[in-house]
C-alpha cells in the first residue's frame, strides 16, 4: 500500500475510536436512530448508500422519519446487500422535531466478509458537533467489502 492510503487508514481509525466525543458534557443521549440501508457497490474512490430512518426519542415522544444518503470518499471496494444500522443520538437536551436533519461527517472504517463485519463510523453534525451519532449495531448486511475513508451523511425529514 502506498503512503496516502496508510495515512487515510490511520485517520479513519483515530477519528472513529473516540467515543468520548459523543459524551461531551453539553450533550446527552437523547434517542436512537435506526436506518435501513440500500445495497451498495463500492468503487476505489467511494460509494453512496440510500437511507430510510426512524428516530425514537428516549422521552417516548412520537417517532420521526428521515431519509438520506451516506457517501464514503476513499478506499471502498466490494458490494454489500444493504441492512440496518442503529446509532445512539447525542444532542443538547430538549430536542425538537426534525432536529436530526442536516449534514454529518466523520471517519469511516469497516470490513464485511459474508455476514456483517466490524465497522465504525461516528458522525457529527456541524462545526460545533451539536449532534453526534455513535454506531450501536449493524444487522443483515452481507457481501464482501473494505471501506476506509471519510463519510458524509445527509438526513432530511421524510414527508
Amino acid at each position: 500500500m502506498n503512503r496516502p492510503i496508510h495515512a487515510l487508514a490511520g485517520l479513519a481509525v483515530a477519528l472513529a475510536a473516540t467515543p468520548a466525543m459523543a459524551q461531551d458534557s453539553a450533550r446527552a443521549r437523547v434517542g436512537t436512530l435506526t436506518c435501513n440501508m440500500s445495497p451498495t457497490v463500492g468503487v476505489v474512490v467511494g460509494s453512496q448508500t440510500q437511507l430510510n430512518c426512524i428516530y425514537a426519542s428516549m422521552r417516548r415522544g412520537p417517532r420521526q422519519a428521515y431519509v438520506g444518503t451516506v457517501d464514503t470518499l476513499g478506499l471502498n471496494i466490494g458490494t454489500t446487500s444493504g441492512g440496518r444500522m442503529s446509532w445512539a443520538v447525542y444532542a443538547p437536551a430538549g430536542g425538537r422535531p426534525g432536529m436530526l436533519a442536516g449534514d454529518y461527517s466523520g471517519a469511516a472504517a469497516g470490513v464485511t466478509v459474508g455476514a456483517a463485519g466490524p465497522g465504525t463510523n461516528m458522525l457529527a453534525r456541524g462545526p460545533d458537533r451539536a449532534v453526534v451519532l455513535q454506531p450501536l449495531a449493524i444487522q443483515g448486511q452481507s457481501g464482501a467489502s473494505l471501506a476506509l475513508g471519510v463519510s458524509h451523511m445527509t438526513l432530511r425529514a421524510a414527508r
